[in-house]
């Protein structure tokens, strides 16, 4: 998809700007940036399992262990670059949430 999967989420964040400035002005759009913050603990875990199981595949692969190991932490090295990539994703629309009303 490319590029053309950000439609949506920059879509949702433009609508939420707009309906909770409509409602309550800027103190609307701060209370959305609050609320997407509420999330921080989640987002921060899921953006630090990518360098945990990139740094398991480089240990396995020092200490010399079996090419079956290094097969498992390749599979988990690439399921946290996506990881990665969602927590960015979700990093970056609240930082533009937070510095709106800033």
């Amino acid at each position: 998809l490319g590029y053309k999967s950000a439609i949506i989420p920059v879509f949702l964040l433009a609508f939420v700007v707009y309906f909770s400035f409509t409602l309550l002005d800027m103190y609307g759009v701060s209370l959305a940036a609050l609320g997407m913050l509420g999330t921080l603990a989640t987002c921060l875990s899921i953006d630090v399992y990518g360098p945990v199981c990139d740094n398991a595949g480089g240990i396995a692969e020092m200490a010399g262990l079996p090419e079956e190991v290094r097969d498992k932490t390749d599979a988990l090295d690439a399921a946290g670059n996506t990881t990665a990539a969602i927590g960015q994703g979700s990093a970056m629309g609240s930082a533009c949430l937070v510095g709106l009303p800033l």
